[in-house]
């Protein structure tokens, strides 16, 4: 009888003794699991680029060396922009881009052609690309449910619906943002888009010229884990660059817990104040 005492009191023993540290073992990957769980394809939320800009060019302005936005556009694509087709030259630019351009200066990259200025000037929709270069200032939104996605921008209150699983309209109508369709390849989000109206500036500084009615863009969303998320474009305009697409431009983006989207609607007054400061900084006011 006392030794059946003594043995149980030992397994007691070791069962207090053993748990805790068993359980201790346990926690860790559970831990490192927790630090890992999220959905890849679950893209939901608020998102931001890091180090965003408005605080950024404001500090710029203030200092006066935001000479043509070269302090304020970090250039983000990796391969220069293809060769551009006669028609592109003759439809795309403004007469003084093109003059510019013809007597071999080549474009400036860091300025805003009025052909690209375009949408600004008349407070007419931004569009994608295009509002995927201004992440840079504001952030935006991916809201999932089934059979569609949407994105919701905070520049200019604008949002474009991606179709999933489906095909494009044979007549799709052309619009602003064009007709999305996406699919899921393993873990990353292919989205395909046409029948853009070729209103579009492609991109607000660095492409000074529109996009055509042939523009086609492809996204490429990975979610990259729990907070970071990679968007790859690449262009393509059979009008504008031939059989060339434009590929290798990368954006990445932080999830933002907790943030809304504000209210930002279009002004050209304030769109005036923003050219004054960090595009033409050195041009006085009223010219």
């Amino acid at each position: 009888m006392k030794k059946l005492m003594i043995g149980s009191a030992v397994i007691l023993l070791a069962a207090f003794v053993i748990l805790p540290f068993t359980q201790g073992q346990a926690s860790k990957p559970t831990a490192l699991a927790d630090d890992k769980s999220f959905n890849p394809r679950d893209l939901s939320g608020v998102w931001w680029v890091e180090n965003a800009g408005p605080d950024k060019l404001m500090e710029r302005g203030r200092k006066g060396d935001a000479s043509k936005c070269q302090t304020c556009h970090v250039p983000e694509h990796t391969m220069p922009e293809p060769p551009l087709t006669p028609w592109a030259m003759d439809h795309l630019f403004a007469p003084n881009e093109k003059a510019h351009i013809l007597a071999g200066k080549g474009s400036d990259p860091n300025s805003m052609a009025p052909s690209s200025n375009m949408n600004r000037a008349t407070c007419d929709p931004v569009g994608v690309p295009a509002q995927f270069w201004f992440t840079q200032l504001t952030p935006f939104e991916i809201v999932m449910i089934p059979g569609r996605i949407f994105q919701f921008f905070e520049a200019h209150n604008e949002y474009r619906t991606i179709w999933m699983n489906r095909e494009h309209p044979a007549k799709p109508d052309p619009t602003y943002m064009g007709d999305s369709i996406g699919k899921w390849e393993g873990d990353t989000l292919v989205v395909d888009t046409i029948s853009f109206n070729g209103k579009n500036m492609i991109e607000p500084v660095g492409v000074n010229h529109l996009m055509s009615d042939s523009f086609h863009l492809v996204e490429r969303w990975r979610r990259i884990d729990k907070k970071n998320m990679e968007l790859d474009l690449t262009y393509y305009d059979p009008k504008v660059w031939g059989d060339q697409p434009w590929g290798g431009l990368k954006k990445e983006f932080i999830l933002q817990p907790g943030m809304q989207l504000m209210e930002e609607y279009c002004n050209k007054e304030d769109n005036d104040k923003f050219d004054q400061m960090f595009l033409t900084p050195s041009k006085p006011s009223g010219q």
